[in-house]
């Protein structure tokens, strides 16, 4: 093969690099909203040029609306930016019993999400708020492995204040992956954002969701454990040394807070509480509702009696784990929800929620089908 003149190869080069952005963000992505050491906000975004890849970088005033770009058949939207946002509560009492629409790890499958929330009137065609007083219920990992993450929360971010404008609610608990993207844990991350970060020079992609953009700061007030009237909703479970320990969800949600904000512990009590909250029997990681997960002590009946006795509820609802469909354990003391959101060559699709109107619990297909779980 005849060797490339300097110049040609330098074009060559430039053409490779713009293949492999198109190829790992033919999308791009959506903005990133930083606030500066005088706390003025700016939009950071990535732009395609000639040259490659480049970082641009817009002032924002407070309220400013930013527009996230279509991605496939998923419709642009565009949302006002809050305030900062405030703590919610550890326990949610509703009224009158509204539905709940609960999803769990969707890593990142924007499109398959879209389609889902679609299909089961939670949001229209324009993907604006269209579940009235009920509530869209997410049990964490949004981060991690599929290519469009950025997009699942910003949607999260704008369908929150939609809904509780329409007297519902978007509740939001923190997964693994969550935790791990904001520590500094990227071993799961899409390649895509890898280039994202260095594009935007963040020096790592953790930088990006730091507390002092929105994103960051909006995760950082999300609860870990959430009770919501009688069900426990949480991405892995509750153990039994997490019961024997005597947490309280205020505690729980507190502690992985503050590791979240700093990672400082103000003593060894603290620090002892935290590394079990983070650990393998801690409510981000706990697998132990199933039996089939090799190297765990699997939970018995009683565990899980004593775990709803401790908060007061009739059921606990997880992700965390793969199940290949919606599967109530434990008699339906339990009820996991995760089924990986995918999509075959041949467009077939495999995702699942928990729909629950009435008191009845209802398997939602990505077809806009609903069957009864129990």
């Amino acid at each position: 093969m005849q060797a490339l003149n300097p110049a040609r190869r330098c074009l060559f080069g430039v053409l490779l690099l713009l293949a492999g952005w198109t190829a790992l963000a033919a999308d791009l992505d959506a903005p990133y909203v930083m606030r500066d050491t005088a706390g003025k906000l700016e939009a950071w975004t990535v732009e395609v040029t000639p040259q490659g890849p480049v970082k641009r970088v817009k002032p924002l005033k407070p309220g400013a609306k930013i527009t996230v770009a279509a991605v496939g058949a998923a419709p642009a939207f565009t949302m006002k930016l809050r305030a900062p946002a405030e703590l919610p509560p550890d326990k949610l009492t509703t009224v009158k019993s509204p539905p709940l629409f609960v999803v769990a790890d969707t890593h990142g499958e924007y499109e398959i999400l879209v389609s889902m929330l679609m299909k089961h009137g939670i949001v229209d065609s324009k993907l604006h708020w269209h579940f009235e007083r009920g509530h869209l219920v997410v049990l964490g990992d949004v981060f991690d492995r599929g290519a469009n993450q950025t997009e699942i929360l910003w949607l999260l971010y704008a369908l929150e204040d939609e809904a509780r404008r329409a007297g519902g609610g978007v509740e939001f608990v923190l997964g693994n992956h969550e935790t791990m993207a904001l520590l500094g844990d990227l071993r799961y991350l899409n390649a895509k954002y890898r280039q994202v970060a260095t594009v935007l020079g963040a020096g790592t992609y953790s930088r990006l969701f730091a507390a002092n953009s929105v994103l960051g700061q909006w995760l950082r007030t999300k609860p870990t454990v959430l009770q919501i009237d009688n069900l426990l909703c949480l991405h892995g479970g509750i153990s039994k040394d997490l019961v024997a320990r005597g947490f309280a969800l205020p505690e729980i949600n507190a502690t992985v807070r503050a590791v979240l904000n700093d990672g400082a512990y103000v003593n060894d009590v603290a620090r002892e509480r935290a590394d079990f909250l983070f650990g393998e029997t801690g409510p981000l990681w706990y697998r132990g509702y199933f039996a089939d997960e090799a190297g765990l002590t699997a939970a018995s009946d009683e565990d899980v009696r004593l775990a709803r006795q401790r908060f007061g509820v009739e059921r606990i609802l997880v992700g965390h784990t793969r199940v290949p469909t919606i599967t109530p354990l434990f008699g339906g003391q339990v009820v996991a929800v995760h089924v990986y959101p995918h999509r075959d060559s041949a467009g077939s699709t495999t995702f699942e929620a928990l729909l629950i109107r009435d008191g009845a619990l209802l398997r939602a297909r990505p077809d806009g089908g609903t069957e009864p779980l129990l």
